[in-house]
């Protein structure tokens, strides 16, 4: 999970190292990666025991579908397993959003060929990557 935004989560650390106002009202909606969502869910239960009358919602519709959302206003961080793409940058600048991009993690993909399989002997990471980019067929 490369290129993660997710700000809540620095918010959530950064809560132990200084005094809390307890105060702090209001409500945090991201929105995003399947990949990110246990990370920003536990961030998110985190914060709120810091700041019980902040409410954070935490939903899930894919890195593109919480850009989207994200780029719409709709939601105040969007949880990508991805950097900005050029239109999601576009879109948030015409619309005046602000934004940092804070890599949180980072994640691991294995390839597992099955034994009985006949024709994928020797895949290279070319080829790999070929198979999985955008555009592919």
């Amino acid at each position: 999970m490369k290129n993660v935004l997710l700000s809540l989560l620095l918010c959530a650390a950064a809560t132990k190292a200084m005094a809390v106002d307890k105060s702090l009202k209001g409500e945090v909606k991201l929105d995003g990666s399947s990949t990110v969502f246990p990370i920003a869910e536990a961030a998110a239960e985190e914060f709120q025991k810091e700041y019980p009358n902040v409410r954070v919602t935490v939903g899930l519709s894919g890195t593109g579908g919480g850009m989207k959302k994200f780029t719409a206003g709709e939601i105040d961080i969007a949880n990508a397993s991805r950097k900005i793409k050029g239109e999601e940058e576009k879109k948030a600048t015409e619309g005046k959003i602000e934004y940092i991009e804070l890599p949180i993690a980072n994640d691991g993909i294995a390839v597992v060929v099955n034994p009985s399989n006949t024709f994928a002997k020797s895949l290279t990471l070319a080829q790999l990557k070929a198979l999985w980019e955008p555009g592919s067929k």
